[in-house]
């Protein structure tokens, strides 16, 4: 019998081993790549949601700059205050001052130590009809509407930010319940600002309080009265030493809050300014004395303790951002900058105060006597020293700009009330920006800006003509630098003045003043002056618009600009005339400052959700409204 040897073959139930590992290899590969895939989707979405936010927030900021600029009024001033600090300030301080307890960091932690960051403000009256956003919470609040007028004063910059600050107490609270350190019934928790300023300081964006040293070097507070009758709003009680203090470290430039303070001029009765009556509008709406903190017009009954005329007795309530009314309508707010001049002196004493309580005369033909020989023209009939009303430090002369600097200040402004009273939500009404850690301001003047024609006082003889800003696009930057690589430098497009900046082009007016001189010869023709090259405005001093000097405020400068522009628009001569020799004369008249013909805005904008790692740089320019040129603004 024959046996059958072949074998059968079945078939493979399972992968081996390496196929195994070989197919798991593949799985993770495909895995990893697809994860990465959708993490950069993720990302390019993330980023792209936050670039839109922040265009979307950008582009609104920019409508309601426009908006504003649009209806802003001729009656009252313009003022732009540029503030550029190093990023390294808060280091800079800390080492000048032994390097004692925490080191802070770089305002913005992205950018180099040298770096530049910019807090610049903008100010200036709108014509527009509105209403309060803040109400009346005293015993004595009435049916009234809340206040409501034509004329506001807005304000444009950073504002500070103080979300350690204890909230409102209501009048109807139950103190055994309330957090320790809480302010009485009706009275609010604000920083003392009166304090900081007496010990030389100032609220800037950047405050650091070091967390490592004594609380006693932090930020002084205080509690104001928001409930009370008119003659004991704002009456304020001083804090034990224990609380009275807080860290009021401000966040990095990232977190900077933008701000639009919109402070509505309103008063409902004629009594004298400074009466308590001020306090508040139609017992509806509560209500600063002034826009100034130190006001002039501030007399009557108001008295120090030692029987004298006192300034605003009121603290600064505008500053502390619970506030948006100020018994202080247009009209008064031009009397308060009026100024004096003395005809057959100008130049020597242009801008030199304001008009005081008593005295009489015609805003062309005001004038003093200096019956003491200190240089000075007396100021009677208020007692002054050197023209220091108010005992200010560092003597300050009270002249216009003076107060048109006096008007502009940084509002505290935060991204959440602390509570939901209505006091406490006012610190919101007038946030804009959630996130701009560089807000820039600059200013021009469009060709033939000042230029006028001088009826000549002689019969007969031509009219004199007094040359406009000219530009040369070919002109160097800065035609006596001892840089060769700024002289060589040529314009480029419109000119902008500002906080010194070269490489961007921007210098202070006066500076383009000393490089280009105004043409003085009344008899070179319009076109021939456009053959001399670039050159400044005869009519218009620089010594009237801006000032740049570093501000010595700690042991780190940081550069500082102040452009004012005042009343005088439109009157580059002085109405009376001057005999030299023979021959008659207009004078310039010192105070002739033309509103800008441009402002140009630049922001950077940050992602407060911290999704994009830079922020957007954003610019535009607004041309100026013609109401606000005048007569002397040449053309765009």
């Amino acid at each position: 019998m024959q046996m059958n040897t072949g074998r059968t073959t079945g078939s493979r139930s399972a992968f081996t081993l390496t196929e195994i590992l070989v197919a798991v290899g593949v799985l993770l590969a495909v895995v990893v790549v697809t994860g990465r895939i959708f993490k950069v989707a993720t990302d390019v979405t993330t980023s792209g949601q936050a670039t839109i936010d922040i265009m979307q927030e950008a582009s609104a900021i920019e409508a309601r700059i426009r908006h504003d600029l649009s209806q802003i009024s001729r009656e009252g001033f313009l003022a732009i205050h540029s503030v550029e600090a190093p990023n390294d300030i808060n280091i800079t301080e800390w080492e000048n001052g032994g390097s004692q307890g925490e080191e802070p960091g770089l305002l913005n932690p992205l950018l180099p130590a040298d770096a530049a960051i910019r807090c610049d403000q903008l100010s200036f009256f709108v014509d527009s009809p509105v209403s309060s956003q803040v109400f009346s919470v005293g015993s004595g609040i009435g049916t009234q509407p809340n206040a409501q007028g034509q004329t506001s004063f807005v304000t444009y910059g950073h504002g500070v930010q103080f979300p350690d600050l204890k909230p409102y107490t209501p009048l109807n609270a139950d103190m055994d319940v309330m957090p320790v350190g809480s302010p009485p019934k009706g009275f609010g928790h604000d920083p003392d600002i009166d304090q900081i300023q007496a010990d030389g300081g100032e609220l800037l964006p950047w405050r650091y309080d070091n967390p490592g040293l004594d609380e006693s070097q932090w930020l002084p507070t205080v509690y104001t009265d928001y409930s009370s009758k008119k003659e004991f709003l704002y009456r304020q009680n001083q804090i034990p030493a224990e609380q009275r203090y807080i860290n009021g470290t401000q966040p990095d430039a990232r977190q900077w809050v933008l701000a639009r303070q919109a402070i509505l001029l309103a008063d409902d009765d004629q009594e004298f300014a400074g009466d308590e009556s001020k306090r508040a509008y139609l017992n509806s709406s509560p209500s600063a004395m002034s826009i100034f903190p130190n006001d002039a017009r501030l007399v009557g009954p108001n008295k120090l303790d030692d029987g004298t005329s006192g300034l605003n007795a009121d603290p600064p309530v505008i500053a502390y951002g619970r506030v948006d009314v100020a018994a202080a309508p247009i009209d008064q707010v031009r009397e308060l900058l009026q100024t004096t001049r003395s005809p057959s002196g100008p130049r020597d004493f242009f801008m030199r105060r304001c008009m005081h309580a008593g005295e009489l005369g015609d805003y062309d033909q005001i004038s003093d006597v200096d019956a003491d020989g200190d240089g000075l023209p007396d100021m009677e009939p208020r007692s002054v020293l050197e023209g220091n009303l108010f005992s200010l430090p560092g003597n300050p002369y009270l002249d216009q700009r003076f107060f048109i600097k006096n008007a502009v200040q940084r509002p505290r402004v935060e991204r959440v009330a602390s509570s939901l009273s209505k006091v406490d939500q006012s610190l919101v009404n007038h946030s804009l920006g959630s996130a701009c850690s560089s807000f820039m301001v600059e200013w021009t003047y469009a060709e033939g800006t000042g230029e006028a024609f001088v009826p000549n006082p002689i019969e007969g003889a031509p009219d004199q003509f007094w040359h406009g800003v000219h530009y040369s696009p070919w002109e160097p930057l800065l035609s006596n630098s001892s840089d060769p690589g700024y002289s060589d430098a040529p314009w480029l497009g419109q000119r902008w003045f500002g906080l010194r900046n070269i490489d961007r082009g921007v210098m202070p007016y006066s500076d383009f003043v000393s490089n280009f001189p105004p043409v003085t010869d009344d008899f070179v023709s319009k076109q021939e002056v456009k053959g001399l090259g670039t050159a400044a405005s005869f009519a218009i001093d620089p010594d009237a618009i801006d000032r740049e000097q570093p501000t010595f405020g700690s042991p780190a400068p940081y550069g500082e600009y102040w452009a004012t522009f005042g009343l005088n628009q439109d009157q580059p001569n002085l109405p009376l005339i001057e005999r030299i020799g023979q021959v008659d004369s207009y004078q310039v008249d010192r105070s002739f400052t033309p509103w800008p013909s441009a402002i140009r805005i630049t922001m950077t904008i940050n992602d407060p959700q911290g999704r994009l790692d830079q922020g957007q740089v954003y610019q535009f320019v607004v041309e100026m409204p013609e109401q606000a040129r005048g007569n002397y603004a040449g053309g765009i």
